[in-house]
């Protein structure tokens, strides 16, 4: 019987739960695209903490913006985070879900 030393058997474990991330990620992004305002919602706050881009405040808003009209939470949160956000960014999140996606 093989035994796995802690290192190996914690780096096997972070590889299981990178891929179940991924693959949750993904999940979310396909509801987000399809309209569910929740998605968008989480998208957003994914997006607002680091998760997935560099740029992370500018698709934040994008998201919130999108899932504004059926949130008041995401509505509260587009407001929050366009305070952070200069006005070249705020344009360049409109300009990025204009192109990418589409209407609410």
């Amino acid at each position: 019987m093989k035994r796995w030393t802690p290192g190996v058997a914690a780096l096997i474990l972070c590889l299981l739960c990178g891929q179940v991330v991924h693959a949750g990620l993904r999940s979310l992004r396909r509801a987000a695209h399809s309209g569910m305002p929740n998605a968008e919602l989480k998208l957003g706050e994914l997006y607002q903490y680091g998760v997935g881009r560099p740029d992370h405040l500018i698709h934040a808003l994008a998201w919130y913006e999108r899932a504004a009209p059926k949130s008041a939470r995401a509505a509260e949160l587009a407001r929050q985070t366009a305070a952070l956000l200069t006005p070249r960014e705020q344009q360049r999140a409109a300009a990025w879900a204009k192109g990418r996606l589409g209407p609410p």
